[in-house]
C-alpha cells in the first residue's frame, strides 16, 4: 500500500502504509542461542601500539608495494629508452665533430622544437611552487621552532664563540661566550644617593639655603633721558650770565663731590676696620680646616680596626645598603663585560689577521708556481701548503652555502642512509617510505652518473684545451744563454724568498696567537676571581635586602628627628635675630626720647617757666586708641570701652614729691612764650607715642624671650632623642655587619703567602688567621715613617710659631709707642695751625652750604630773567613810540590840510559874500554870527591839539628816564564832541 502526492511544481512524494499486523511482526526479534566453550577461551588482549600490526595494515601495505613495484619497473623501462636515446645522440655528436668545420652542424642544429625547454622549465617552476605550497606549513613550523631556540639559547649572546687556530701546531683560543649585561649594570635603585649629611657638612653649609630663599630679586634700571629742547640748547650761543651761572653750578659741584669722596673714603676706612675687627678671631676660635682635617684623620686614618670586633663602630660613609650593593654588581658586571669584550675583538682581529695572512699566502704560492713553471724540477722546491680556513673560525658563515655544500651535504646523508638499509631490512617492512628511499637513491645515482659524466667531458675538454702545439727548437747562441742564466738565478732568489715570507707570514701569525693566547689565560684567572666576587656581592645584596625594610625605618626616624631639629635650630637662630632687632629698636626708642628731651631743654633753655613747661611734658594723660570696629553700634560703645580701659595710661604724678601740687596744663600761664607751651605739648605727644611704642617693642621681646625658652627645652628633647635612634640605628648597623661577616669569602692564596706556621708548619685549621693585603701592610709601614717624619715637623713648627709670637707681642708693643707718638704729633699740629684740636674727619667732609648756593643760583637766574623782560619791554616801548610819532605826524598834517582849507573856504565864503553883496547890494551889513561861532570852535580845536603834543611829549621824556613815575595816560575829550564841520 502507497500514498502519492503531488503538487504544482511538479514534484511526487511516494509514502508506504504498513499495517499495524506487520509492524508488531516486524518488531519480534529471534534470541541466538549461546556457543558452547565459550568459558574456556581466553580473553584477547587490547592492542594499543598504534604502529602494531593488523591485516588491514598488511593489505594496504601489499597493495602498495606491488603499485610501487609497477611503477619501478616503468621507470626503469623509462630509464633505458633515455639511456639508448642518450648513447645514440653522444655517437651523433662525436660523427659531427669528426667531420670538417665547414661540414658540422651547429649545436642549435640539433634543436628539434626550441618550446620544449621553455615547457619543461615551466613544468619544472610550477612542480616547484607547488612543492614549496605543500611544505609552507612545515616551513613556517620549523622557522618558529628555530626563532624559540634562538632567543631562548642566542638572543642573551651578544656575538658566536670564535676558535682561532694556529698555522703549524695545534694551539688555539676561543672567545668569550658573552651574555648581554644584567639587570643590575643598567639598574639604579633611587635610594643609592640618599645619605644624611654628617654634622659637620650641615655646619659648613649652615644657613646657605634659607638665605637664598628670602632673596629678594629685582632691580630697577635707570635709564637716562633727555629732552628735545635740552639738545637743542647745547646749539644755542650761550650768553655770559649762563656762563657765570654755569661755572657756579660746576664750582658747587665739584666742591660737593670732593666732601662727598672724602666722607666715601672715610666710611669705607671705618667699614674695612669693622670687618677687620669682625675678623679677628676669639681666643677660643678654632679653625674649621684644621677641626676637618682633625675629624678626617680620626675617620680615615685609623688603626684598621676589624669588622668581626663586638665594639666595631660603622663610620657613615662607609655603611652599605642592598641599593649600593647593586650598584657594585653592576659595576663588577661592567668591568668584566668590557675586559671580554676587548678580548673578544682582539681575537676577532686575530682572526681578520688570519685571513689576510691566507690571502697573501695564495697570491705568494700561486707566483711561486709561476716562478717553478720556468724553472728545472731538480732545482724547484717544495711548494708550502696554503693553510686553511676552519668552520669554527667563521661561525656567521654557519648558515651560508652554496652547491657544493648541499652536493656534500646530500652524498653524507646517503650515507647514512646506506649504512642504516640493512637494519631496515632485517627489521622488515614498517612503513610506507622504502619506495620513496629507493627512487630518490635511483635518482642520487643518476645525478651522481651524469655529475661523473660531465666532470669526465670538463676534464677531457680542459686537456685538448690544454695541449700546446710543439715546435722545433733551435740551438741557443751565448748571448741567450747568459740572459737565461741571469732568470734563472732571479728566478731561485725569488723562490726561496718567497717561501721564507710564507714562512714568516705563519711563524708571526703564530706568535701573535700565543701571546693572546697568553693573555686570555690570565684575563681566566681574573674572571674566575671575579665570578667567586660576584657570588659573594649577590649573597651580601640578599642578606641586605633582608634587613633593608627595618634599616629604612629606622633611617626615616634618624631623618625626621634631625630635620625637626634643623627646623627648631632656625626657629631659635630666628627668634635670636628678632630678638635682637627688637633690643635694637628699643635702644633706637630709647635714644630717641632722650634726643626729645635734650632737644626740648636746648629750645627752653634758662626760661623761668622751664619747670612748668618739663611738668607739661612730663605729664601723663589718658590717650585712647581710635579703632574700626564692624557691628551694631552698642557692640561699638563696648568695644571702644575697652579698648579706652586697655589702652589708656593712668594719671601717675613724679617721684619728686609733688603729689600735692596740682597745675593746669591746658591753658597757657601769662609772661609764657605761647610757642614754647605749644611746642611743649606737641613733644608730649611724641613722648608718648615713643612709650607706646616702647611698651609693645618689650612686649614682643618678652614673648620671644619666652618662645626662645621653650624652643630651647624642645631642641633638648629632640637631640635625646635623636641620639637615641642614631644609637639604634648603630647597633642595627653593627648587628647587620656581625651578619655579613659570617658569609663565606673565597680568596685564591699561595703557599708563599701564607705565614700564619706553627713549628715551621701550616696549621689545618685557619680560622684564627687574619688576611690582610700585601698593599695595606705596606701603607701602614709607611705611615709609621711620615707619622715619624710630622711629629718632627710639627714640633719645629711649633718652635718657629712660638719665635713668631713673641716677635709680633714685642711688634705690637713698639706699633703703639709709635703711634702714641704720631697722636701727640698731630695734636700739636692742629693747636699750632687751628688753635684747637679738631675733627678732621668733620673738616674734610666739611662742604659749601646747598641752600645758599642754590639761592644764589636762583638769584643769578632771575636777574638774567628780569633783564631779558625788561629788555623785551624797551623795545615794545620804542616800537611804540615809533608808530605814537608815526600818527601824530599824520594826524599834525591832517590838521594842517584841513586848516588850509578852512581857510580857502572862508576866502571862498568871502568872495561869494562880497559878490553876493554886490549884487544884491547893501541888505546885509557886518559879519554873520555863524562865521563867528565857527572860527571859536576851530581855534578851540587848535588849542586842544596842541595840548595834547605837549602832554605826548612829557610822557614820552619821563619813559625816557629810568626809574621815573610813569603817569596814567592823559584823557582828551572824545573828537566826537568837536563840530562835525570843521572835521
Amino acid at each position: 500500500q502507497f500514498l502519492v502526492t503531488t503538487g504544482a511544481d511538479g514534484n511526487i512524494f511516494v509514502f508506504t502504509i504498513f499495517s499495524v499486523f506487520d509492524l508488531r511482526e516486524s518488531m519480534k526479534a529471534k534470541v541466538p542461542s549461546p556457543r558452547f566453550g565459550i568459558e574456556t577461551e581466553p580473553i584477547p588482549e587490547d592492542i594499543e601500539d598504534p604502529k602494531a600490526y593488523s591485516i588491514e595494515n598488511a593489505r594496504r601495505k601489499r597493495e602498495h608495494d606491488k603499485l610501487m613495484k609497477e611503477v619501478e619497473e616503468m621507470k626503469a623501462k623509462k630509464r633505458e629508452q633515455l639511456k639508448a636515446l642518450r648513447n645514440r645522440y653522444q655517437k651523433l655528436l662525436e660523427m659531427n665533430e669528426e667531420l670538417p668545420k665547414h661540414m658540422q652542424f651547429q649545436r642549435t642544429d640539433f634543436n628539434i622544437d626550441a618550446k620544449i625547454r621553455a615547457e619543461m622549465n615551466r613544468i619544472t617552476a610550477h612542480k616547484i611552487h607547488q612543492v614549496e605550497k605543500e611544505l609552507a606549513w612545515e616551513k613556517e613550523k620549523h622557522d618558529l621552532g628555530l626563532k624559540k631556540l634562538e632567543k631562548r639559547f642566542r638572543d642573551s649572546l651578544e656575538g658566536d664563540t670564535i676558535v682561532v687556530h694556529a698555522i703549524q701546531s695545534d694551539h688555539k683560543i676561543t672567545s668569550y661566550r658573552l651574555v648581554k649585561p644584567s639587570k643590575y649594570f643598567k639598574s639604579k635603585r633611587p635610594s643609592q644617593s640618599d645619605r644624611r649629611a654628617s654634622k659637620m657638612e650641615r655646619f659648613e653649609k649652615e644657613g646657605t639655603g634659607r638665605k637664598d630663599s628670602q632673596k629678594e630679586t629685582g632691580g630697577i634700571a635707570s635709564v637716562p633721558e633727555e629732552s628735545i629742547i635740552e639738545k637743542g640748547k647745547l646749539f644755542r650761543p650761550k650768553t655770559l650770565s649762563q656762563i657765570m651761572i654755569e661755572n657756579q653750578i660746576e664750582k658747587t659741584k665739584k666742591l660737593i663731590l670732593k666732601a662727598e669722596r672724602a666722607q666715601q673714603k672715610i666710611q669705607q676706612r671705618k667699614k674695612e676696620w669693622e670687618e677687620l675687627y669682625k675678623s679677628k678671631p676669639a681666643d677660643d676660635y678654632e679653625d674649621p680646616k684644621d677641626v676637618q682635617a682633625i675629624k678626617e684623620a680620626q675617620v680615615f686614618m685609623g688603626d684598621f680596626n676589624l669588622k668581626t670586633a663586638p665594639d666595631y663602630k660603622i663610620p657613615e660613609h662607609m655603611r652599605i645598603n642592598a641599593a649600593k650593593k647593586e650598584e657594585e654588581l653592576g659595576q663588577l658586571d661592567s668591568m668584566t663585560h668590557s675586559k671580554k669584550m676587548y678580548l673578544n675583538k682582539s681575537i676577532l682581529s686575530l682572526r681578520d689577521l688570519k685571513v689576510a695572512v691566507i690571502e697573501e699566502i695564495q697570491c705568494l704560492v700561486q707566483e711561486m708556481k709561476n716562478i717553478q713553471s720556468t724553472l728545472h724540477i731538480s732545482k724547484r722546491i717544495p711548494i708550502p701548503k696554503i693553510p686553511q680556513i676552519h668552520p669554527e673560525e667563521v661561525p656567521e658563515k654557519r648558515f651560508q652555502y652554496d652547491e657544493e655544500i648541499l652536493l656534500a651535504f646530500k652524498q653524507q646523508l646517503m650515507k647514512n642512509e646506506d649504512t642504516k638499509a640493512p637494519l631496515l631490512e632485517q627489521a622488515g617492512p614498517v612503513g610506507s617510505g622504502g619506495g620513496f628511499l629507493r627512487s630518490s637513491n635511483a635518482k642520487d645515482g643518476d645525478l651522481t652518473t651524469r655529475e661523473s659524466l660531465s666532470r669526465a667531458s670538463r676534464a677531457s675538454f680542459g686537456l685538448d684545451l690544454s695541449k700546446p702545439s710543439e715546435f722545433e727548437k733551435a740551438d741557443p747562441i751565448d748571448v741567450e744563454t747568459e740572459i737565461m742564466k741571469r732568470k734563472e738565478i732571479k728566478n731561485i732568489y725569488m723562490q726561496q724568498y718567497l717561501a721564507n715570507r710564507i714562512k714568516e707570514l705563519i711563524v708571526t701569525f703564530d706568535a701573535e696567537l700565543h701571546l693572546l693566547r697568553h693573555q686570555k689565560l690570565k684575563l681566566d684567572i681574573q674572571m674566575k676571581i671575579s665570578d667567586l666576587n660576584h657570588v659573594t656581592l649577590f649573597q651580601e645584596m640578599m642578606l641586605l635586602k633582608n634587613f633593608e625594610k627595618q634599616e629604612n625605618i629606622l633611617q626615616e626616624r634618624v631623618n625626621s628627628l634631625d630635620k625637626e631639629e634643623q627646623e627648631m635650630q632656625w626657629r631659635i637662630n630666628e627668634s635670636m635675630k628678632e630678638m635682637e632687632e627688637k633690643k635694637n629698636e628699643i635702644t633706637r626708642l630709647q635714644d630717641q626720647e632722650k634726643a626729645l628731651y635734650a632737644s626740648f631743654q636746648a629750645a627752653v633753655g634758662e626760661n623761668k617757666f622751664a619747670n612748668f613747661l618739663m611738668k607739661v611734658l612730663k605729664k601723663r594723660i589718658k590717650r585712647v586708641k581710635k579703632k574700626e570696629v564692624e557691628g551694631d553700634a552698642e557692640e561699638d560703645e563696648e568695644s571702644e570701652e575697652s579698648s579706652e580701659e586697655e589702652s589708656s595710661l593712668e594719671s601717675d604724678e613724679d617721684e619728686s614729691g609733688s603729689e600735692d601740687e596740682v597745675f593746669d596744663d591746658s591753658i597757657c600761664p601769662s609772661n609764657c612764650d605761647v610757642s614754647l607751651f605749644e611746642l611743649a605739648l606737641q613733644l608730649r605727644e611724641k613722648r608718648l607715642d615713643i612709650e607706646e611704642a616702647l611698651v609693645e617693642e618689650k612686649k614682643i621681646l618678652d614673648n620671644l624671650k619666652k618662645e626662645y625658652d621653650t624652643l630651647s627645652k624642645k631642641v633638648k628633647i629632640v637631640a635625646n632623642n635623636l641620639n637615641a635612634a642614631e644609637e639604634d640605628l648603630e647597633a642595627y648597623q653593627r648587628e647587620k655587619q656581625q651578619q655579613l661577616n659570617e658569609i663565606l669569602v673565597v680568596i685564591p692564596l699561595k703557599l708563599h703567602q701564607i705565614e700564619y706556621v706553627i713549628f715551621g708548619e701550616i696549621p689545618t685549621d685557619l680560622s684564627g688567621t687574619l688576611v690582610f693585603s700585601n698593599q695595606s701592610l705596606s701603607r701602614l709601614q709607611g705611615r709609621i715613617v711620615q707619622l715619624q717624619d710630622e711629629n718632627s715637623k710639627q714640633q719645629k713648627l711649633n718652635k718657629e710659631w712660638r719665635e713668631r709670637r713673641k716677635q709680633l707681642i714685642r711688634e705690637k708693643r713698639e706699633m703703639a709707642k709709635t703711634i702714641n707718638k704720631m697722636e701727640e704729633t698731630v695734636r700739636d699740629l692742629m693747636i699750632s695751625k687751628f688753635g684747637r684740636v679738631i675733627d678732621l674727619a668733620a673738616l674734610q667732609t666739611l662742604s659749601v652750604n646747598t641752600t645758599l648756593e642754590e639761592l644764589t643760583i636762583k638769584k643769578l637766574r632771575k636777574e638774567i630773567t628780569n633783564a631779558r623782560e625788561i629788555k623785551e619791554w624797551e623795545e615794545k616801548i620804542a616800537q611804540v613810540r615809533w608808530e605814537l610819532m608815526m600818527k601824530t605826524k599824520e594826524h599834525t598834517k591832517k590838521l594842517h590840510q584841513m586848516n588850509d582849507l578852512c581857510i580857502e573856504k572862508k576866502k571862498l565864503d568871502s568872495r561869494l559874500n562880497t559878490l553876493q553883496n554886490q549884487q544884491q547890494g547893501n541888505a546885509f551889513q557886518g559879519p554873520r554870527r555863524a562865521d563867528i561861532v565857527a572860527r571859536e570852535k576851530v581855534t578851540q580845536l587848535i588849542q586842544l591839539q596842541a595840548e595834547r603834543i605837549l602832554a605826548l611829549k612829557q610822557e614820552i621824556a619821563l619813559l625816557r628816564k629810568k626809574g621815573g613815575i610813569i603817569l596814567p595816560p592823559i584823557k582828551f575829550p572824545p573828537e566826537s564832541q568837536i563840530h562835525p564841520r570843521f572835521l
